[in-house]
Order: C-alpha cells, then sequence, then structure tokens
C-alpha cells in the first residue's frame, strides 16, 4: 500500500502517532484539565469504579489543542485516568507544510524551521547538587539537520531540471 503524502512526511520527519495513558488527579473545583500534549486524536476517560478496584469509562470531552472535560467536579485528590493518541504537528499543520515545501523534502524542511524556532524555549542550568540540564543541543542537531535538507532538495531540483539546473557556468 502506498503512503499518502501526508502519511509519507509524518515518517519522514518521525510524527508518529503516540499513546499516551496518565492518571491525574482533580481538585475539587475544576471540570476542565490541561493535558501535558496537543493534537489529540483520539480519547477515553476513566474514573475509579466501584471500590476503586477498576476504572469506569466517562463521556468525557477532548479538545484537540489538549483538553478534557468531565461532566462534573472531579473531587479533591480523586484520580482520573486518560488514554489518548496524539503527534506533535496536527493533519493542517503537515499540509500546509507539503504545500509550502512542495513535496516531502520541504515539507520536512519547514517541520525542521518550526521546530528551530522552538529553540527559543530551550534552556540549560545546573543545580547547587551537580545536577544539570542542557536542551541546547538539540539546536545543533536541527541546524545539521536543516543544512541537510536544503542541501538534498538543491540536489533534487538540479536533477529534476529545476531553476538551479538552467544556470551555466
Amino acid at each position: 500500500m502506498t503512503l499518502d503524502v501526508l502519511a509519507q512526511t509524518r515518517l519522514r520527519i518521525q510524527d508518529l502517532p503516540t499513546v499516551a495513558d496518565l492518571t491525574q488527579h482533580g481538585d475539587g473545583t475544576a471540570v476542565t484539565f490541561a493535558l501535558p500534549h496537543r493534537n489529540v486524536v483520539s480519547a477515553s476517560a476513566y474514573v475509579p469504579g466501584a471500590g476503586g478496584s477498576s476504572w469506569s469509562a466517562t463521556g468525557a470531552t477532548f479538545d484537540p489543542t489538549g483538553f478534557v472535560s468531565f461532566s462534573g467536579v472531579i473531587s479533591a485528590n480523586s484520580a482520573y485516568r486518560v488514554r489518548y493518541v496524539h503527534s506533535t504537528f496536527s493533519d493542517g499543520e503537515i499540509g500546509q507544510f507539503t504545500a509550502v515545501g512542495s513535496g516531502v523534502p520541504g515539507a520536512a524542511l519547514e517541520a525542521c524551521r518550526v521546530l528551530m524556532f522552538d529553540s527559543l524555549k530551550r534552556a540549560s542550568w545546573a543545580a547547587p547538587d551537580g545536577v544539570t540540564y542542557d536542551d541546547t543541543k538539540a539546536q545543533a542537531q536541527l541546524l545539521a539537520l536543516h543544512d541537510q535538507l536544503v542541501h538534498e532538495i538543491a540536489a533534487n531540483d538540479l536533477m529534476d531540471g529545476g531553476f538551479v539546473s538552467w544556470v551555466e557556468d
């Protein structure tokens, strides 16, 4: 079976749907809770069943932007469980990358550029006890990937008779 352009792009950028299974706790006042992911595709919510030995499905609603809403308030410190499928980019975003990038390599380049812009949120720190955290190295990897994709697209244009191939030495 041949993959469509959307699926090819998701495969190329490794944005495959991922399952999340989380247990959270209510605060006694809210009916809507934020999830740690966005682009929620399919989801189910559960609350403890009778006796607390099993989970019972609820009629909770999920917003694709990453929120779950229950029909009533979840009591303080009462658990609820959510299982859902999510991805980094929505189908609309992938479609936009494909349109702007004119194909799968160009879409991968557009996705890389979006992730590079996210570098503004990256950080590094060190705690007094010696624990360190450095998330800035991802930017160097994205820059290398960006350069590789630009080179690949230029080489494909040359092979396909693109504008670059018309230039005379």
